[in-house]
């Protein structure tokens, strides 16, 4: 069976256990409703009425709760409701009520549609709800309704209880579904809501004393405080969500560097990439088959994709060797695993995937590598994947051998089920699951490199250097993400087909212009200063090998440059030069234009790589290295510093009146009045020390190796500079600006960031009291000198 999972599984699609729940829930909300029903009595209608028409209005008036892509839940003002009709009407008038507002809290504006059995469980979970929760009432109240003291008891009672029972039993539905502890489900996604229905049944019972006295007027006034709380919880709400997306975005980030990682090494072993994905989707398929947790499942998802990373510490002709390997060959083989754990150990996947990477070739029967352990002393995860790798593998072609079919690689399983394998798991898979080939659809992410990596393969086939070359090449550049190491590697490679003396790469179009971001070589300092504005500019317009004196350095003669085109665009070209003139062939340029069809998609991706790496690292709005950058440089730079036995101090500076621009003039004019510092600082801080935005008003510049002296030098340097800078938060209105500064010193106040920060920001705040002293003092002289 194809148990692919869907953000909106159906029933059939659930868990056992889960099923089960839901099927328990549904039947004990019916029994509910059931008893509910011959215990109606109707003998205030019209109230009856009243809160029927409330609950449907509020039910509209719901909060989604944040709690993933597969689950729903929601918070309405509808609970409040159903509180009052606890109340005023019993326990049964209630049931009925609690179940016509279920039923439109699933289906009124529900933003798409719901499936049936979640509407089902919905309706009865809550019918159920209402019910228990209306038990305590037939003591605490009796017929009487309208004594305040007695609603005020039953509101501390029912409240938490309909809490516990409706939040529970969501909770519960989830877990089952997901695989996790209902504990956690709970305290993480509904705990936090405790309060509204406390809010909500105080309200009702305010309600109840006020309609059972007449008081019709006053209920009008209980909507104000019941609206806050939903405000406010909406407010709390959708942050969270938008916490949640971005997390989401950063992991989806994260799934398609990993694909993308583990699609090169596969290339690398000549594997294709339909052979990672099917041993990604066998793998999680078998292990959501015997019950493992969502992040269990995640975790060999992820391991799946990389658990031959360690191959980059196998040579090349190992990995493609046709014939049997050596015995020093297999030896350089089972470093594999170990090599691939260790780069993945320090990575924060949210579950052990490098233990998965560790122990994926290890055996059943003990003889297996790195470790030799046996049976299930061997994770979990790692059998799974050692099953999905074997069964995957054996219909792949490989070099010593051509793709058996899926007859002969079941039959392989079952040879080595109780030798190699866990006996159980194989069976597991042989009998239970859908072995067809993962589609395509499947995978997480789509790479953008199969196809040319297709072409280009094919293109080689004639010539064995070449072929090995731009094999090397496309390997080699899977891993590079930098644009200096991208074309580092492609430079050495294409150094092996066509001599050249410089290597350059502009980036850009016939639009923008081009420029330079790459050269090595004679005549690099001219490339860099060159600006060319098209393509034919940049090319010389000349199709063949031209001269490039004049245009590009006196020591270049000839040229021959190749466009780069991703997508069917122009992003820039690959140049090189040589000091002979007319140097190059037309077999040289063909094979520059084979290296560059493999070039354009790594070169827009390093280019976007280090584009989002530079945001991540940078304050959008002052241009300046930004927290996170600043804890990784300050980190690097300290251990510098304390292994040479120097000094450093860590500025603060906080911009003085910010509130009172924004106040006066704007927010927009505060802005520009942060840009304006940053810009001051960028200007008056030297490049070898650190300077960044912080928080809000303030900035932290570094003073690398700066005695007390320079330092209290730089610092008024500083002040002064923001004070001597014009700035109008309005044309013709002109402020002065000027911040408040607080220096800490390694290691005479601190040996860590935070006690250097602290120290330089008690500092600071002294000096800000003190500058807002001597302003007084000089507007109070100003006043007397006027008086």
């Amino acid at each position: 069976m194809n148990r692919r999972r869907s953000d909106n599984p159906t029933f059939l699609t659930l868990p056992a256990p889960a099923r089960a729940y839901v099927a328990a829930v549904v039947a004990g909300g019916a029994a509910c409703l059931v008893a509910a029903a011959l215990d109606v009595s109707l003998r205030h209608a019209g109230l009856f009425a009243v809160l029927l028409g409330l609950a449907l209005a509020t039910s509209a008036a719901k909060i989604e709760l944040p709690l993933g892509r597969r689950s729903q839940s929601n918070l309405s003002l509808s609970h409040a409701v159903n509180f009052w009709a606890l109340f005023a009407l019993g326990p049964a008038d209630a049931v009925c009520i609690a179940t016509v507002s279920a039923w439109a809290q699933c289906t009124l504006r529900a933003g798409g549609r719901n499936p049936l059995h979640r509407i089902v469980f919905s309706v009865a979970s809550l019918t159920a709800t209402a019910w228990v929760a209306g038990v305590p009432l037939r003591f605490i109240l009796g017929s009487d309704t309208a004594a305040f003291a007695s609603l005020v008891r039953a509101a501390a009672l029912v409240a938490p209880l309909y809490f516990f029972i409706n939040t529970g039993l969501v909770a519960g539905a989830i877990a089952f579904s997901t695989r996790q502890p209902w504990t956690r489900v709970w305290h993480r996604n509904f705990m936090w809501s405790a309060p509204s229905y406390l809010a909500g049944a105080t309200l009702a019972a305010v309600a109840t004393a006020a309609s059972a006295r007449g008081w019709f007027g006053w209920l009008a006034l209980l909507a104000v405080p019941l609206y806050l709380v939903f405000r406010s919880y909406h407010t709390v709400v959708s942050r969270l969500r938008e916490e949640q997306d971005e997390t989401r975005r950063a992991m989806d980030v994260q799934i398609a560097t990993i694909e993308a990682l583990a699609l090169a090494i596969e290339a690398k072993a000549g594997s294709t990439p339909e052979h990672v994905r099917s041993i990604q989707q066998y793998a999680a398929t078998l292990a959501e088959a015997v019950g493992m947790s969502d992040a269990d499942v995640q975790a060999v998802r992820t391991a799946a994709l990389l658990h031959d990373i360690g191959n980059m510490a196998v040579p090349e002709h190992i990995l493609s060797k046709p014939e049997a390997l050596t015995p020093e060959e297999f030896e350089r083989v089972k470093i594999h695993p170990r090599v691939g754990a260790e780069i993945l150990r320090n990575v924060q996947f949210g579950a052990p995937v490098s233990d998965l990477v560790l122990c994926h070739h290890e055996r059943w029967d003990g003889l297996g590598y790195p470790a030799g352990i046996r049976g299930e002393d061997i994770p979990l995860g790692a059998r799974i994947l050692a099953i999905a790798d074997c069964y995957s593998t054996l219909q792949a072609d490989r070099p010593y051998r051509p793709a058996r079919t899926e007859d002969e690689a079941i039959a392989v399983l079952r040879e080595y089920a109780g030798t190699s394998f866990d006996p159980s798991l194989v069976e597991l898979l042989i009998a239970g699951l859908d072995l067809s080939t993962p589609s395509a659809a499947d995978a997480p992410v789509e790479s953008a490199w199969t196809g040319q990596e297709a072409l280009a393969l094919q293109d080689i086939a004639g010539a064995h250097r070449e072929e090995q070359t731009l094999y090397e090449i496309a390997q080699a550049l899977g891993s590079s993400l930098g644009i200096s190491e991208a074309m580092a590697l492609i430079r050495e490679k294409v150094s092996r087909l066509v001599p050249f003396t410089t290597c350059a790469l502009f980036l850009g179009d016939d639009n923008e212009g081009y420029v330079c971001r790459y050269a090595h070589g004679p005549g690099t300092e001219a490339l860099f200063k060159s600006l060319p504005k098209s393509w034919s500019d940049l090319s010389l317009r000349l199709p063949s090998c031209a001269d490039g004196r004049g245009a590009h350095g006196e020591d270049l003669t000839a040229l021959l440059p190749c466009p780069l085109v991703f997508e069917g665009r122009l992003i820039g070209g690959l140049v090189i030069y040589h000091t002979v003139a007319g140097c190059f062939t037309d077999e040289h340029r063909r094979v520059l234009g084979r290296v560059s069809e493999q070039a354009a998609a790594v070169i827009y991706n390093s280019t976007r790589f280090e584009q989002t790496q530079h945001e991540s690292h940078t304050d959008p709005l002052t241009g300046l290295p930004n927290r996170r950058s600043l804890d990784r440089e300050f980190e690097a730079g300290l251990a510098r510093v304390a292994r040479a036995r120097g000094n450093v101090s860590v500025v603060v500076l906080d911009m003085d009146r910010l509130k009172e621009i924004n106040d006066t003039y704007g927010h927009e004019a505060g802005d520009r009045a942060l840009r304006a510092i940053g810009s001051v600082l960028r200007s008056t801080v030297r490049q070898t020390d650190l300077c960044a935005r912080f928080a809000g008003d303030e900035f932290i510049v570094v003073l690398w190796d700066c005695s007390p002296e320079h330092e209290a030098r730089r610092v008024a340097d500083v002040q002064n500079a923001v004070a001597a800078h014009p700035f109008e938060p309005r044309p013709g209105v002109r402020v002065s600006l000027s911040i408040s500064a607080g220096a800490a010193r390694f290691p005479d106040d601190g040996s860590t960031f935070e006690e250097l920060l602290a120290a330089a920001d008690e500092r600071m705040y002294r000096d800000k009291a003190g500058r807002r002293s001597r302003n007084s003092s000089r507007h109070a002289l100003a006043q007397v000198e006027r008086a």
